[in-house]
């Protein structure tokens, strides 16, 4: 299929132009999938053989690669649960007026790829033309089964569990910052620091679904959770209140990556409190951590031991060398004080030129 340049017009694409998509970018070795995405189809019918996790998310914020966010976003939820991501439906809106059949090709490519890197089948959804929007918007909803070792039913973690993080905090927002923002409001930043902060998209990537595979063969750990809004302080509260304890955690153990320090540092934000799905957080009973350290090292994730649990629930401890304060909580993710800034400046030039 050569996808056209012409724009298409309002309502659902042309039957023989998502035909041939859905022919080429879905999967057609799933036995599980007894009825798969056609035209003319009004659902897909799949054949789990075991319980199912469900997670819908959508991506509405401009980012250059909404499908990689939105299969990511969805697969790393179900993994948490110790579950394994297995099929996806996805409605996507694309705006009136701008988008051409390619621009539609590109966006299924990009979403058969993300799904085939951990083995999900695309089994279904709506695409449609509509002034409703102003850019691509995409929400799905992801099915998932529960892994050999079964659910992890959330809120596990115990008084005395360790805790343990993956990769580094802000992973997603730095990529976000970098490949957003206007060049203008990144002036002092050097190009290889912004080129190094984009890449986090994909190198180390914001899915977790590897790391919560290795986590999940420990007996020992009891709870996992994806750092989204909020970032890696937020999410340690809410690991914290789904099994109704408190923490202490070492702020100078938790890993920030030098990119992401100089982005937050230019904006004044804080890297625990920027969007950082990429990581992956969890609980472990303590003694397990040389065999945890073992098995994530030999996959090539790095791993640090941030914490432990407490019985007091109100007992919330950041410790550093700096001293000892309240864990901070972002009830906004840092990002928005970006972004909002961005808004202000904004306003301001265009008062500037009237």
């Amino acid at each position: 299929m050569t996808a056209s340049s012409t724009v298409l017009a309002a309502g659902k694409l042309p039957a023989n132009t998502l035909a041939a998509l859905l022919d080429r970018h879905t999967r057609h070795d799933d036995p599980a999938v007894i009825v798969a995405p056609a035209p003319g189809f009004d659902a897909a019918v799949v054949r789990p053989g075991a319980d199912i996790i469900v997670k819908s998310d959508p991506i509405t914020f401009s980012t250059a690669s909404p499908a990689d966010y939105l299969v990511a976003v969805n697969a790393n939820d179900i993994a948490c649960l110790g579950g394994i991501p297995r099929w996806l439906t996805v409605t996507a809106l694309f705006p009136h007026g701008t988008t051409t059949e390619a621009d539609v090709a590109a966006a299924f490519e990009t979403l058969a790829r993300s799904c085939e890197r951990i083995g999900v089948s695309l089994v279904g959804g709506h695409t449609e033309i509509t002034p409703a929007v102003d850019r691509l918007i995409l929400s799905g909803t992801m099915f998932g089964v529960p892994g050999e070792h079964g659910t992890l039913v959330p809120g596990g973690a115990q008084p005395g569990d360790e805790i343990f993080m993956t990769q580094a905090a802000g992973i997603e927002g730095s990529s976000i910052i970098a490949t957003e923002v206007p060049p203008a409001q990144l002036d002092g930043i050097s190009a290889d620091v912004i080129a190094t902060a984009a890449s986090y998209l994909h190198a180390p990537g914001i899915s977790i679904v590897n790391a919560a595979r290795i986590a999940r063969e420990f007996d020992a750990v009891t709870a996992m959770h994806d750092p989204t809004e909020g970032g890696v302080a937020t999410a340690i509260h809410e690991l914290a209140d789904a099994s109704g304890l408190g923490f202490e955690v070492d702020l100078d153990r938790i890993p920030v990556w030098p990119a992401t320090r100089a982005l937050t540092d230019h904006f004044d934000i804080s890297p625990l409190g920027l969007i950082s799905s990429g990581v992956l957080l969890f609980a472990a009973s303590p003694g397990a951590e040389p065999a945890i350290q073992d098995a994530f090292n030999s996959s090539g994730i790095p791993v640090a031991r941030i914490g432990a649990f407490l019985t007091d629930p109100d007992r919330r401890i950041a410790r550093s060398r700096a001293g000892q304060q309240p864990m901070p909580r972002y009830d906004a993710d840092e990002i928005t004080r970006v972004f909002a800034r961005l808004e202000v400046d904004s306003s301001r030039s265009h008062q500037e030129l009237r």
